[in-house]
């Protein structure tokens, strides 16, 4: 009873995480590929050394070979949006699926759940 009202101490180690790393989704929009690293690493490229940027653990990434999905989802990020799961947010309007669009998009959804850089 003294230990849950907080008037005695714990004798319990603190819990630490334990497992694999907590991985999500990078995207180096130069090489257009897409690995799964540790969060708020800064990590670089494994291909070409730029900078990765962190695209949310919802992240699908295109075909390389499609430019125009990949432009889309730079539009996207430099807008401040992120991929992360629409769970907790189920009315939200969905990401375009175009390019052509972005903009509109963007322009609608100024306080959009998924837009969490600006």
């Amino acid at each position: 009873m003294r230990r849950s009202t907080g008037t005695r101490a714990d004798p319990r180690p603190p819990q630490t995480v334990r497992g694999r790393d907590y991985l999500v989704a990078h995207a180096c929009f130069e090489c257009r590929k897409s690995w799964k690293v540790r969060a708020d690493t800064g990590a670089a490229c494994p291909e070409c050394g730029s900078y990765l940027h962190e695209m949310g653990r919802s992240f699908k990434a295109p075909k390389r070979s499609d430019a125009e999905q990949w432009q889309k989802v730079q539009a996207l990020w430099s807008a401040g949006f992120r991929f992360w799961s629409y769970r907790s947010h189920p009315d939200a309007e969905p990401l375009p699926e175009r390019l052509r669009d972005v903009d509109e998009f963007i322009r609608r959804n100024a306080e959009h759940p998924m837009r969490i850089a600006r």
